[in-house]
């Protein structure tokens, strides 16, 4: 995340992995990320490597980052 970025979004926002994810993990991804309270939808999409996230109240961009961290995707800076 860029310096001047501010760490709370609410809309959409979208990552980029790092590296690819299987197809198979995609609903599990999608599942936890909607979990996190404001995220109301989630897409992955695997084969281009992006998450699209959206939000209706405030959502920290650190967080996310973390559980995608622990569920072994990296996001770019």
């Amino acid at each position: 995340m860029m310096r001047n970025t501010p760490r709370t979004f609410v809309g959409t926002v979208v990552l980029v992995l790092e590296s690819p994810i299987g197809a198979e993990a995609v609903p599990f991804i999608r599942a936890e990320v909607e979990r996190v309270d404001g995220v109301s939808r989630c897409n992955v999409d695997a084969s281009a490597g992006t998450i699209v996230i959206t939000a209706q109240r405030p959502v920290d961009r650190t967080d996310l980052v973390a559980l995608l961290h622990r569920l072994r995707c990296r996001v770019r800076p």
